[in-house]
């Protein structure tokens, strides 16, 4: 790697290796190489206040040549401001003055949003490039290694468990000594004890958790909270090793999961980790997606990229922010290509939900202009927010749903919100009481459907699950126990 401040050199026009795919990609590769190939240097000129051009892609080993043709100075750093964390060799260190250069060698692979340290709203962004398929210089990821001890956690005193819903340094010290499957536990516990949903929180936890115990913590979270702690360590995960074994790591930590539901949450996982690397490029994120293999895991992991970009644990920090949100309660569904459209619904309607200032029947009216399976997930989403705002309140939650003119899409609302309840085991009993405070046959069968559906995917031990199969009325308790 080098850094250097040059003030003798004149300055140039700058080349443009911005963004392509394919074919074209090779070819502005090649045009932004020159006979220099990709030891050749790449310039962004610093005037009338930004960067130009404020996206370029290089290949790893080039180094990008940053020129001040404006009236004042310039410094150029890697987020977050102010202390340039993500990638902090990437920075010149001191300001630059009009007419001066400062150039840098990246050895990274990555997406590199970077600012003026001098005014940080002035941004731009280097994607790295390192090269296709797996890189054999990436090191296993290892998972198999023998988990920490961890000291059996107490209840928790309300004050307690308030507490580490917004002190860190709690968190982080309850952490070490219980570990991140016992804590996740407790933020659930906690966020139900506060009427809140924990998943922003286990996010957090999963973000110590990775940088305490590695890869160990992918094993050791659990899926309370939404999974959220799960995806706050491969958040983190993908911020240490980046994308260059993607398929690979998807693998190793993806393929023991015991059902498709957990399979799912973990490949969900990668899409959140994949927007916090690409800096909240969504386009980005989605095209890596499709490396993964086959169908559902790629589904999957858009599911992750659309939920982050509606609702992520990351928005406001570490310099992510979104460009992919606005006024229209469509966006950006209906922007991305087909394959992509049913994911973004799925996680859309929490968006709708501010734009709509929390009415619930802006939110349909806003589902109800759809068609097909697009129209289905937004109505599932509405109701997964319907569960989120009112768990344990089955009759304020079905009389959100009530305000769903369309049987068929109050019943997808109502599926949605007795699958936020049944997220993980300690919803059973929650989910029991929603189905059956349904009046409507149809909405209650299909309720009773979706639970022991959900049983399946959850209660993995005999016992749970034949507890909660004899728990319900026949014939759901027969088709329960079905084999």
């Amino acid at each position: 790697m080098t850094r250097h401040l040059d003030t003798a050199s004149p300055l140039r026009l700058p080349r443009f290796c911005g963004y392509a795919a394919g074919w074209a990609a090779l070819l502005l590769a090649a045009s932004c190489g020159g006979e220099g190939g990709v030891d050749s240097d790449v310039t962004v000129t610093f005037r009338s206040g930004a960067f130009d051009p404020a996206r370029i892609e290089i290949r790893a080993g080039q180094t990008v040549r940053f020129e001040n043709a404006s009236g004042g100075a310039v410094r150029p750093a890697s987020h977050i401001h102010p202390t340039h964390e993500i990638y902090p060799e990437f920075d010149s260190r001191r300001a630059i003055r009009s007419g001066e250069s400062w150039a840098f060698e990246f050895d990274r692979a990555g997406y590199w949003r970077y600012h003026d340290h001098l005014d940080p709203s002035r941004t731009g962004l280097v994607v790295v490039l390192g090269g296709d398929g797996v890189d054999e210089a990436v090191p296993p990821l290892r998972t198999a290694a023998e988990p920490p001890v961890f000291e059996p956690m107490p209840p928790l005193e309300d004050a307690v468990a308030a507490a580490l819903l917004v002190d860190d340094s709690l968190l982080h010290d309850f952490l070490a000594t219980y570990g991140p499957g016992q804590l996740v536990a407790a933020l659930a516990d906690a966020g139900a004890r506060a009427g809140i949903d924990c998943h922003q929180r286990a996010h957090v936890l999963g973000h110590h958790a990775y940088r305490s115990f590695g890869a160990v913590a992918l094993a050791t979270a659990g899926h309370e909270c939404h999974s959220g702690a799960y995806h706050g360590a491969i958040e983190a995960m993908f911020r240490e090793r980046g994308t260059r074994a993607l398929e690979r790591d998807v693998r190793v930590i993806c393929d023991a999961m015991s059902n498709r539901f957990f399979r799912h949450q973990c490949v969900h996982g990668v899409g959140h980790g994949l927007m916090a690397w690409t800096s909240y490029e969504l386009h980005d994120a989605l095209d890596l997606c499709d490396r993964l293999d086959g169908d559902p895991d790629r589904q999957s992991c858009f599911s992750g990229v659309f939920m982050e970009n509606a609702v992520g644990g990351l928005q406001g920090s570490m310099g992510h922010t979104t460009a992919y949100l606005s006024d229209d309660p469509h966006f950006p569904c209906n922007v991305v290509g087909d394959a992509y459209v049913s994911a973004c619904y799925f996680y859309q309607t929490s968006h709708m939900l501010g734009i709509f200032r929390g009415d619930f029947e802006g939110v349909a009216a806003a589902c109800a202009t759809l068609a097909d399976f697009p129209r289905t997930l937004c109505f599932q989403s509405m109701g997964r927010d319907v569960g989120g705002q009112t768990r344990h309140q089955p009759e304020r939650s079905i009389s959100l749903c009530a305000s769903v003119a369309a049987p068929h899409d109050r019943r997808d609302c109502l599926v949605g919100a007795v699958q936020d309840y049944f997220w993980d085991a300690g919803g059973a009993d929650a989910s029991v009481a929603f189905c059956r405070a349904l009046d409507d046959a149809l909405e209650a069968r299909s309720c009773f459907e979706t639970i022991v559906e959900r049983a399946r995917e959850i209660l993995v031990e005999a016992a749970p699950r034949s507890e909660f199969c004899r728990s319900l009325d026949p014939p759901h308790r027969t088709r329960c126990e079905a084999p």
